[in-house]
């Protein structure tokens, strides 16, 4: 086994880590009007597992990088058809605003409603599925033929 040499420790003594830059990281009010779109709805699709990808800040509150907002407009922009330079040219319409609140956007209010309309539709098909093989296990036990006639 080698041993480093008293050079090569002094070295790593005097090592210096530099943190990355700070990213510019938006609570869920603020992620919600950089998009365009309602702050419930961010909520919604933060618990259901769709949306930007949130990051855990604290063990309460997600916040999220705006580097993934911009991401994720992206992403919808791409997945209706657009062009990338449609999305630069939409980009630049929406920072031309400025400081002054940008309101709801059409399209991100849009496609966030239909990605929403997704999310619900596979959780609830898996949910109906759960239930279905439950009631047929249920179905043939001497359990669901008791349940029955108390029911009844």
């Amino acid at each position: 086994m080698t041993y480093p040499d008293d050079h090569s420790q002094a070295v790593l003594d005097r090592t210096t880590v530099h943190p990355f830059p700070l990213q510019q990281v938006l609570g869920r009010k603020q992620a919600a009007t950089y998009l365009g779109i309602p702050v419930r709805r961010l909520w919604l699709l933060e618990m259901l597992g769709g949306g930007p990808r949130p990051v855990r800040q604290s063990t309460a509150t997600f916040q999220f990088r705006k580097e993934d907002l911009d991401r994720y407009s992206a992403e919808l922009f791409s997945r209706a058809g657009f062009a990338a330079d449609v999305l630069a040219r939409y980009r630049r319409q929406r920072q031309r605003q400025g400081d002054e609140p940008l309101g709801l956007d059409p399209f991100m209010d849009m496609a966030t409603r239909d990605e929403l309309r997704e999310v619900c539709t596979y959780l609830g098909s898996r949910a109906i599925i759960l239930l279905g093989l439950v009631v047929i296990v249920l179905s043939h036990t001497p359990l669901s033929r008791m349940l029955f006639h108390v029911l009844r």
